[in-house]
């Protein structure tokens, strides 16, 4: 049987996913919200082979005030450097729970267009009582069915314009074809939207949607798939590999994707010596969560990526490096191209869509023909 290459992501959120990564290298806000290392980043990322980045996010920092978390929001910075590269996928983390639904569906649409189909979105959950009261709204009790709904309409909106509703018409003097726009009528526990996008449909059709296992479970409404690829982990590789088979086995069109912490040798240095000086940092000790953890070697890393690559149920991965500056110029160098040459990974193609990479087919728009079948 032949598997298909490994896709392969990074986080690209400030310094690194390690909670002290920032303050470890001496990175002041101004640095963590800098579009030149920003764009530096991603583009290393691009040059490496990675097949999409991502961009964390969060409603409010899990430290308020604390300078070391600075950040600008996911799509802004996934839209900045939608113009710098050409192949790589672009995937930034919004969360569900309190965001407008509308301008979230309008958002992501644009960073499809700016990214000419590169476009993702991780949708995530956002507990605690901190996120509630900085958007002014009352707590939301049930987090995964306000996902469902939100990535329902959101969708919904999505398909609100069919593909050649942009006429340009010079003649009759119309840029659209009004009866090739649709009405979205949703009605949710939390929040209702009325009418079309204001955005031309995405070059995907749907932009790819992520989420984190349990985060949005189930079907939508009519049974469609509401997250294509889902984000699973594992106290080892058996158990990752099992929680990938378990996605696919549930839906077989899904794909599954094992998240990594990653502790690189570098610099001189071995991955446990520099794990130990961050967590001594005041942030203190690196959660493990649900994610694997690689704290070694290259080889170790290549290792356990070729493990997960050679078992049909694992489509990829996503690295969090404990720190960008260090962890990425090795994987770079030392663990992608070896995967290359054993063909379990390859290169993203530019003039490709993140659908393409990802083996997933272009939707159908839910109205298409329509107004015509009606008229």
């Amino acid at each position: 049987m032949t598997v298909p290459p490994l896709l392969t992501a990074l986080d690209v959120d400030g310094a690194g996913a390690h909670p002290a990564a920032a303050a470890l290298f001496g990175l002041a806000p101004a640095d963590l919200v800098s579009g030149a290392r920003l764009a530096r980043a991603v583009r290393h990322a691009e040059h490496a082979g990675l097949t999409f980045v991502t961009f964390a996010d969060a409603a409010s920092p899990s430290v308020p005030g604390d300078p070391a978390q600075a950040r600008l929001d996911a799509v802004t910075r996934a839209a900045f450097v939608a113009r710098t590269t050409t192949a790589i996928g672009l995937v930034p983390e919004v969360p569900t729970t309190y965001p407008e639904p509308f301008h979230v569906a309008t958002q992501l649409a644009s960073l499809d267009l700016a990214a000419s189909g590169r476009a993702g979105w991780l949708a995530a959950v956002t507990p605690g009582d901190a996120a509630p009261a900085a958007y002014g709204r009352a707590p939301v009790a049930d987090l995964g069915r306000e996902a469902r709904d939100v990535v329902q309409v959101v969708r919904d909106l999505w398909d609100s314009w069919e593909d050649d509703a942009v006429i340009r018409d010079v003649a009759t003097g119309r840029y659209v074809d009004r009866d090739r726009i649709h009405r979205v009528d949703f009605a949710g526990e939390s929040f209702s939207v009325v009418g079309p996008l204001i955005t031309p449909r995405p070059p995907q059709g749907q932009p790819v949607v992520l989420a984190r296992a349990g985060d949005v479970a189930g079907p939508g409404r009519d049974g469609e798939r509401l997250v294509d690829v889902v984000l699973v982990g594992g106290s080892g590789a058996a158990e990752a590999r099992a929680a990938a088979r378990a996605v696919v086995d549930g839906d077989p069109g899904a794909r599954a994707v094992v998240e990594v912490q990653v502790v690189l040798h570098a610099a001189g240095r071995s991955g446990a010596d520099r794990l130990a000086e961050l967590d001594a940092g005041a942030a203190g000790p690196w959660a493990a969560g649900a994610a694997l953890r690689h704290v070694g070697t290259p080889a170790g890393l290549v290792a356990l990526l070729a493990e997960l690559a050679d078992d049909p149920a694992v489509a990829g991965v996503r690295l969090l490096a404990a720190e960008l500056d260090a962890d990425l110029p090795v994987l770079a160098r030392d663990v992608l191209p070896a995967l290359r040459a054993d063909r379990r990974t390859a290169a993203p193609r530019g003039g490709a869509t993140l659908r393409d990479h990802l083996g997933l087919t272009r939707p159908e728009n839910r109205f298409a023909g329509a107004a015509r079948a009606t008229a």
